[in-house]
């Protein structure tokens, strides 16, 4: 038996929910799993037909990022993404962001 699945994820996550939206159409969502990765998108209602999209993340102390998500799985309440083309300024403040959030205590 492989190893349980919490352990296979590639990335640590923080569970959220970070406001954001889809650029194109101005779609308001909610991103939970954040991780360096990706993500899982809650659209709140209509899902995107794209496969690909971008999405601006609001993250606690580093403000708005913009990041090119494409489509890894769809649920009934959102889509799973992956992250692509990260550029480095970005992929230092999600890092900042995971870090410091996975060194807060759980909320009781």
């Amino acid at each position: 038996m492989g190893q349980p699945y919490s352990t296979r994820r590639r990335f640590p996550r923080v569970h959220g929910p970070f406001d954001g939206y889809q650029i194109g159409p101005q779609t308001p969502v909610l991103v939970y799993d954040l991780n360096l990765g990706g993500g899982f998108v809650n659209f709140g209602g209509q899902q995107p037909t794209e496969v690909d999209f971008m999405l601006k993340v609001a993250l606690p102390n580093e403000g708005m990022i913009t990041v090119h998500a494409e489509t890894v799985y769809r649920h009934e309440s959102g889509v799973a993404v992956r992250f692509v083309d990260v550029d480095v300024d970005t992929f230092e403040r999600l890092a900042r962001t995971v870090d410091a959030l996975l060194e807060q205590p759980p909320a009781n």
